[in-house]
């Protein structure tokens, strides 16, 4: 009974923080959106600054976070984001996961990522444990 009862606050908040009617407005779901690819465009810029791989002829392809709606505008916290550069025919693709709203966080390389039991489930479903509206971390 007491599990149950536990079990139904914690479903009740999850369904608050993700529900099923709209939080934003079209004009704040872009904000939300801009936000979002903004801060995981950042991570990528930092990640790709601190790799010696990546010189200056390599550009960053950024994407928001597709779990992004209007009743989830904050999504799951990840974007993914490509640092490439081509050569002739040759393309050299590094892909990211990049947190949407935290520096700390920062970036994965998707393998690794992907590897991550913790870091994968989060990806593509709603996460309360984000904050809405998104801050910007670009200094």
């Amino acid at each position: 009974m007491k599990f149950t009862l536990i079990a139904a606050v914690l479903a009740a908040a999850a369904m608050a923080a993700c529900g099923g009617k709209d939080v934003a407005p079209p004009d704040r779901m872009e904000e939300a959106r801009q936000t979002a690819k903004a801060n995981a465009e950042f991570n990528a810029a930092l990640y790709k600054a601190q790799n010696p791989r990546f010189t200056s002829d390599f550009a960053i392809v950024s994407r928001s976070d597709d779990a992004q709606n209007p009743a989830c505008p904050q999504g799951d916290g990840w974007a993914e984001l490509s640092i490439m550069r081509v050569e002739g025919k040759q393309v050299d693709k590094t892909v990211l996961m990049c947190s949407t709203y935290s520096a700390s966080v920062g970036c994965y390389r998707k393998d690794d990522f992907d590897k991550n039991t913790n870091l994968a489930k989060q990806n593509g479903s709603c996460s309360p444990q984000v904050p809405y509206p998104l801050p910007r971390i670009a200094k």
